[in-house]
């Protein structure tokens, strides 16, 4: 019959010897990260020029509202989806934006559509 060795906690600290990473370098490296500035950049334009293209022809007439411009951001500002970088919950999360309290923002904007127009 073969012995079997079990490993002691106090020999634990020796599996990673050499390694070469300190425990503070890998909870940084699992820690999840803010987006640089020019990612936020990238993400606030694509959320800004989705809700001017909504805006923009929410309140025209029915030709305007079956323009597929307003119909395809009018579907992203109302999904939930959240499996990819730029969906419309994935955008306000990195951004530190509350998705819900923004949509229906959106929805009652009754501002100066007058400057989003152009």
């Amino acid at each position: 019959m073969e012995a079997t060795t079990y490993i002691a906690h106090d020999d634990l600290p020796n599996i990673f010897a050499g390694v070469g990473i300190l425990p503070v370098q890998f909870g940084e490296s699992r820690r999840r990260k803010l987006p640089s500035e020019g990612e936020r950049k990238l993400l606030f334009a694509v959320l800004e020029d989705a809700i001017r293209c909504f805006l923009r022809h929410r309140d025209g007439d029915a030709a305007a509202r079956t323009n597929e411009e307003f119909v395809e951001a009018a579907q992203w500002l109302s999904s939930d989806e959240d499996s990819g970088p730029f969906t419309y919950v994935s955008i306000c999360e990195a951004l530190g934006i509350d998705a819900d309290s923004l949509r229906l923002g959106i929805t009652n904007h009754t501002g100066r559509l007058e400057e989003i127009r152009c």
